[in-house]
């Protein structure tokens, strides 16, 4: 099983309920039905959790490490050969936008559940 979601590996306890409403956080209490209730995952308690079975284990990282070990920007390099400049300028900004330690590349967290005799760490590795 492959996550990759908001969230955090610390140990302590955090409050993370929340609603989202037309891109912006809205009290969860209003907008009943309007709202996306949603909260991040403690990837530390699951963890914990997968330890109890015998036969599986999980590998961690964020979503920087994951997605340029995989090669994201080798990959867009490729694409943005025969592009227009402002699809290219396009193309780069997004995957920006994934990997930036400031946006979205320590925010969400990459776990990989899998049996512990599967070797598997594509995407893994430091």
């Amino acid at each position: 099983m492959l996550v990759i979601d908001y969230g955090y590996a610390d140990s302590k306890m955090h409050e993370t309920l929340q609603a989202v409403n037309n891109h912006k956080y809205s009290n969860i209490l209003e907008n009943i039905g309007d709202s996306d209730i949603t909260y991040n995952i403690n990837f530390h308690s699951f963890e914990k959790f997968i330890s109890q079975f015998k036969e599986i284990d999980s590998i961690f990282t964020n979503q920087k490490k994951f997605l340029t070990s995989m090669g994201i920007l080798q990959r867009a390099e490729i694409i943005s050969k025969n592009i227009a400049f402002s699809k290219k300028a396009d193309l780069f900004y997004r995957v920006r936008r994934l990997i930036d330690e400031k946006q979205m590349g320590k925010l969400f967290k990459v776990m990989l559940v899998k049996k512990k005799r599967n070797n598997f760490k594509t995407g893994f590795q430091n």
